[in-house]
């Protein structure tokens, strides 16, 4: 089994590589998966959120934005917060 790091670098790049797009959202759903069987940690939870937000963003379901949004605040990664807060505010403009 490969070491945890090396695997969030593999999972991170996937999730870099995978836009946010219907046709990609069972990718997303099995990034997310893999990243679920890891232990938590910032960067894991960092990488949990941006997979649920580009869900929401590819397919619309709240319940992807509350997942994403609830792991961008555990994990403490600013970028990936403000990420979530962005499509929140985006969303209510609509």
């Amino acid at each position: 089994m490969r070491e945890s790091g090396e695997t969030l670098a593999h999972l991170a790049r996937a999730l870099k590589e995978t836009p946010p797009r219907r046709e990609a959202s069972s990718r997303l759903r099995e990034i997310a998966k893999l990243l679920h069987r890891l232990p938590p940690s910032r960067e894991r939870d960092g990488l949990l959120a941006v997979a649920y937000l580009r869900l929401y963003q590819a397919l619309g379901q709240e319940e992807d934005y509350l997942r994403g949004y609830s792991y961008a605040r555990t994990s403490r990664v600013e970028a990936v917060r403000l990420m979530a807060e962005r499509m929140a505010q985006t969303s209510e403009g609509e």
